[in-house]
């Protein structure tokens, strides 16, 4: 018989919709080991930048005590929705919507090393327009399969993460970069280049081949395995099929039931003894609405899986 995967069973828990405290025992339930949260400010929740110290020690020790582990933490979407055209290269640092931001990223690192977190998640800014102008720059990225990182951008995402990095090295913490379609990072391709140009160590990325697949991005199993290998600190597991790539018309759907070849992912995870975590998502929502059955039919579609590879 061979060696099970060396895969982490995670959750990103807001997918649940539920209460911080009541999605816990709930994610438990379900399988997940690990948990990834977004500890944004919500009717239920504090954000984690305006907690106390003693506030995060009970929040803590609440996840522990479900048998829970946190491996990843953000306190808002940092960098999500700041449009890269709208910072400056030489003053970018003291734009109020990077610096509000950025600070908050490094009070997650505060967090994360008081903790023993590994990690804490970034997003990579958006393309032109994409929150304001109804993603203009679309059509552009589906053609060429993610689209070109001009050199005036490239260089804003170079100085900043520079920044990011080296507060990273500060706290001995690595930051773990989304890959969405409608930021810079969107392909493994554009995932590699940024992360080279910056050349830290501290850059992990949060593979989403869901994401790639979105934006067109061809073999994203297997080329796409390589450009992030070296990177590597989980996956963002969810699945969708691209019905008219240029329309950007796409259903998500339960996992092995789209677009994304999650056998030959899994299958290069395995063979490369990649020890990362699977953070389950779902994005689609059944016939029954049911935000929680969602998660146990990607769960269960997950471990299926893992199971035949």
């Amino acid at each position: 018989m061979s060696t099970p995967p060396p895969f982490k069973m995670a959750m990103y828990l807001p997918e649940l919709g539920l209460p911080f405290s009541a999605a816990l025992p709930v994610a438990a339930e379900i399988g997940a080991k690990h948990i990834w949260h977004n500890f944004s400010e919500t009717r239920d929740e504090k954000s984690l930048v305006d907690m106390s110290d003693a506030e995060i020690d009970a929040m803590a020790a609440e996840v522990r005590s479900h048998g829970l582990e946190l491996f990843l933490i953000l306190a808002g979407a940092h960098f999500k929705q700041i449009h890269l055209a709208d910072l400056d290269l030489d003053t970018l640092q003291d734009h109020p919507d990077f610096r509000r931001q950025f600070d908050a990223l490094v009070r997650c690192m505060e967090v994360a090393k008081h903790l023993g977190i590994p990690a804490v998640n970034a997003f990579t800014f958006a393309w032109p327009g994409e929150y304001t102008a109804q993603k203009p720059t679309w059509p552009m990225r589906w053609l060429t399969r993610g689209g070109h990182i001009a050199p005036v951008d490239m260089d804003k995402l170079v100085k900043a993460f520079s920044l990011v990095a080296q507060k990273a090295e500060d706290y001995d913490i690595d930051v773990a970069l989304s890959m969405m379609c409608w930021n810079y990072t969107n392909t493994t391709g554009n995932f590699r280049r940024v992360v080279e140009a910056v050349g830290s160590r501290r850059l992990k990325v949060m593979w989403g081949p869901a994401d790639n697949t979105n934006c067109g991005e061809s073999d994203v199993a297997s080329a796409g395995f390589y450009n992030v290998r070296p990177h590597l600190y989980g996956l963002h597991i969810k699945d969708l099929r691209v019905n008219d790539g240029l329309a950007l018309d796409f259903d998500y759907c339960p996992i092995g039931e789209g677009d994304v070849d999650y056998p030959t992912v899994l299958g290069n995870l395995r063979d490369h003894n990649c020890d990362v975590y699977l953070s389950v998502a779902t994005h689609f929502v059944p016939a029954s609405g049911d935000r929680v059955e969602a998660m146990r039919i990607n769960y269960d579609n997950l471990r299926q899986l893992i199971a035949q590879i």
